[in-house]
C-alpha cells in the first residue's frame, strides 16, 4: 500500500489546501454533533492503525509538538512537521502507523480530559485527514486483478436498496464481479471493505438525509483504505452533489449509464 520514490517526502500542497477548504465547508454544513462524530471517527480509525515500528517511532515530545502544530493557528504547521519527518527518513508507513496514529491517540486523550477544546480537536483531526489526502498519491498502488470487481454498498441506515440491487444485477451481466453489501452497521461495513481485495467502492444513498452517515463512512474508508477509489450514486447525487464532493470522492454517478462509464474509467486508473 505504501510507495517510496523521488520526492516521496513531499506532500501535494495543492491537494492539501483543497482538502482543508473542502473540510471546512463540509463542517459548516453539518450540525455540531456530526462534526464531533467525524472527529471521533478520524481519531478512532487512525489510533487503531498504530503498530510497532520501534526504529522510526516518534518520541512523546515529538508527538506533542505535532499535536500542537495541528491545533495551531498556522494551517501549514502540521503538514510541515510531517514533511520534515519524511525528509529526516521516516517512511510513509511510519507516518501512518506511528505519527498520525500516535497523534490521534494523544488528541483523543486531550479531548477526553479537557486538555483541548472541541474546536481544537476538530481542527486537528481535519488537518490530519487533509495530510492523508495529500499523501494519497504515495499510497494508492494498483493491484493486479484479472476480473473487473467492485464493492457496492449503501450509506448506513439507508433503506433504499432496490436501485443498488438492480445495478448489481446489470453489472454482473456485463461481466463485473460485484460484492453487494447492504446489511450491517457502519463498523461492519468498514471492517468488511477494509479487508476486501477490490479497490473500487460504490456507495449508494437515497437522499440528502444520508449525508452525515455517508460522510462518516467515507472518512473511515479513506483512512482504512487509502488505496481505494470511491464513488457515490443514488438520489443524493441530485440533491446534494456539491456537499458530496466536499467529502473527497473520486466520482459521482446520477444514473446507471453514468455509473458504467465512471466505473470503467476508475477501473482503468487502478490497473498497473
Amino acid at each position: 500500500m505504501f510507495e517510496e520514490g523521488p520526492d516521496a517526502h513531499l506532500l501535494d500542497a495543492t491537494l492539501y489546501a483543497k482538502s482543508q477548504s473542502q473540510i471546512r465547508e463540509l463542517k459548516s454544513r453539518l450540525p455540531p454533533a456530526s462534526v464531533a462524530g467525524l472527529a471521533r471517527e478520524v481519531i478512532r480509525r487512525l489510533a487503531d492503525q498504530g503498530t510497532e515500528i520501534r526504529a522510526q517511532r516518534p518520541s512523546e515530545y515529538q508527538l506533542e509538538s505535532f499535536c500542537y502544530a495541528l491545533i495551531s493557528e498556522d494551517d501549514q504547521a502540521g503538514a510541515a512537521f510531517i514533511q520534515e519527518a519524511r525528509s529526516a527518513g521516516a517512511s510513509i508507513e511510519s507516518i501512518y502507523l506511528t505519527y498520525l496514529a500516535g497523534a490521534a491517540r494523544m488528541l483523543g486523550s486531550w479531548w477526553d480530559n479537557d486538555l483541548a477544546t472541541f474546536a481544537e480537536v476538530t481542527l486537528g483531526t481535519s488537518r490530519m485527514y487533509a495530510i492523508m489526502r495529500a499523501m494519497r498519491r504515495q499510497t494508492q498502488l494498483p493491484i493486479a486483478v484479472a476480473t473487473k470487481s467492485a464493492i457496492f454498498t449503501i450509506a448506513p441506515g439507508d433503506t433504499h436498496t432496490l436501485g443498488i440491487r438492480m445495478a448489481t444485477d446489470l453489472f454482473r451481466r456485463d461481466g463485473w464481479w460485484i460484492d453487494l453489501q447492504i446489511e450491517g452497521d457502519h463498523d461492519a461495513l468498514v471492517s468488511h471493505i477494509s479487508n476486501a481485495p477490490t479497490q473500487l467502492i460504490g456507495i449508494s444513498a437515497g437522499g440528502a438525509h444520508s449525508l452525515q452517515a455517508l460522510s462518516r463512512l467515507i472518512v473511515a474508508l479513506r483512512i482504512n483504505r487509502p488505496d481505494a477509489m470511491i464513488f457515490v450514486s443514488g438520489h443524493i447525487v441530485e440533491e446534494a452533489a456539491d456537499a458530496i464532493e466536499l467529502i473527497g470522492v473520486d466520482g459521482l454517478a446520477s444514473d446507471i449509464h453514468a455509473a458504467k462509464a465512471l466505473m470503467n474509467q476508475l477501473w482503468q486508473t487502478l490497473q498497473p
